[in-house]
């Protein structure tokens, strides 16, 4: 039987046919909505036309006419649908209620959320957070950015295909700048530096989109964060709830996660300090993700889990792919690939758990990042920056001068450089500080043609044949 709930016989115009708002078109039909599901993309791009004409959506594809907005009640949109896209703007200016699609399925949803965002290692914690609840017994579905949309959990709970505890739910800038009731009871906010500044224009702005989840955050609440982040401390503010540092020292009173001594330790709010783990427990590679390790035990820990849980699950994390993943072995050589560091803070964090013999892979497409700061961390660690993508021209002039630059062009280029000169002992690191858009779909077809590049390298060191660089900068 069909629960009445606010959005049950409204005409809702869902914008953007992706994979979030497809899920979100389907939970509306769920509830007994009426829905035109529409994007700029032919119906020859999008997939699924004929199951979601089935259910009874509407489908305006191809662009956004004016005859979209008949009789429409409300707007659900996309998380990739720019706030200033001439359809939000035409919805806007028609006086149209307008939600996320994060807003959706939190105003359906029956058990509370933890929600994650950042500029870095969210979806890591996130997936963290997932495994620790897990582990404690509680049924916690991971979704959100990380790539199952919330709105297809909360219509499984709703069809009895699942029970939910609570949802643990990864959040980008893209889904945080348009929250207007969402109510986390855990939120976690990881760090923040400059990224998506192509879309959100300036660094105020993105910093106030990511701290946005905190927006309705109040008494009884837990705000877990990155103390160590100048920028992070500097601009949070949480209300009434209640804060949480994680650090990589000794913090304290109150609760709090921090390292020391090389051990994870968390304290909870009763005041009871526990030694969790020792870091080098990790599967995961690099100083930062003991930091991911600890933010999540904090996260979880909050929201029922024990710290014995948190240890047992952090022990057999495996990490996901393209952060920070042994790819292979090529004569002595390790290759890591962190295809998911698409700004320069990722690179950042990636190298700061490295201590020499890298051999790094920079560019791609810019975001409009400053690389300067790669400056203060190159020296001492990396022996060589290969060049690829559109960015090559904006890195090589921000870095110049302080280790030698080679360009490469693409990325079966620059393998091949780094392989034919590195020593055993070295390390070939994919950590682009960019996006892949300019020779790839998306960060994980990057990822995965360098771990095939290292695959088809990894028998033969002496097959391999390239010419040298043009120049060496």
């Amino acid at each position: 039987m069909m629960t009445t709930t606010p959005w049950t016989e409204r005409t809702v115009a869902v914008i953007g046919a992706g994979r979030s708002g497809v899920a979100a078109a389907e939970l509306l039909v769920r509830v007994g909505a009426r829905v035109r599901l529409t994007d700029l993309r032919p119906r020859s791009d999008v997939p699924g036309c004929g199951r979601l004409q089935e259910l009874g959506v509407d489908l305006v594809l191809g662009g956004h006419p004016d005859s979209l907005w008949s009789k429409v009640d409300s707007v659900v949109v996309s998380p990739g649908i720019p706030r200033q896209a001439p359809a939000l703007r035409a919805a806007r200016e028609r006086g149209l209620e307008m939600r996320s699609e994060i807003e959706l399925a939190a105003s359906l949803a029956t058990a509370p959320a933890l929600a994650v965002t950042g500029s870095n290692g969210k979806s890591t914690v996130t997936s963290m957070v997932g495994a620790i609840l897990t582990e404690a017994g509680l049924q916690a579905p991971v979704c959100g950015n990380i790539g199952v949309p919330f709105s297809r959990v909360v219509k499984e709970q709703l069809d009895g295909l699942r029970t939910v505890d609570l949802y643990v739910l990864e959040l980008s800038s893209f889904q945080t700048e348009t929250l207007v009731d969402f109510h986390p009871r855990w939120a976690g906010v990881l760090n923040i530096s400059p990224d998506h500044l192509d879309r959100h224009g300036e660094l105020r702005a993105y910093v106030q989109a990511k701290l946005r989840l905190l927006r309705n955050c109040g008494d009884g609440d837990w705000v877990v964060y990155g103390a160590d982040d100048p920028l992070l401390s500097a601009e949070l503010r949480i209300g009434g709830a209640t804060p949480v540092p994680f650090s990589a020292r000794p913090i304290g009173p109150g609760p709090a996660a921090w390292i020391q001594d090389d051990w994870i330790h968390w304290r909870s709010p009763d005041h009871n300090a526990t030694p969790v783990m020792a870091c080098s427990q990790l599967r995961v590679l690099g100083r930062h993700n003991a930091l991911n390790a600890a933010a999540a035990t904090a996260l979880a820990c909050l929201a029922g889990a024990t710290p014995e849980a948190a240890a047992a699950a952090l022990g057999a994390f495996p990490g996901l792919e393209h952060r920070m993943e042994h790819c292979g072995m090529v004569a002595g050589v390790a290759c890591i690939n962190d295809s998911k560091a698409t700004n320069v803070g990722a690179t950042e964090a990636a190298l700061s758990g490295l201590d020499g013999g890298v051999w790094l892979i920079l560019g791609g497409r810019d975001k409009g990042s400053d690389f300067a700061p790669l400056r203060a961390i190159l020296p001492g660690r990396v022996r060589r920056v290969l060049l690829v993508g559109e960015a090559s021209g904006k890195i090589a002039a921000a870095l110049r001068g302080t280790i030698p630059l080679l360009p490469c062009g693409d990325l079966e280029r620059a393998v091949d450089t780094a392989l034919a000169d590195a020593s055993p002992g070295d390390l070939l690191l994919l950590a682009p500080a960019c996006t892949s858009f300019d020779q790839y779909e998306d960060f994980g077809q990057r990822g995965r043609h360098f771990k095939a590049l290292v695959a088809a390298r990894a028998g033969d060191r002496s097959a391999l044949a390239v010419a040298a660089p043009t120049r060496e900068e």
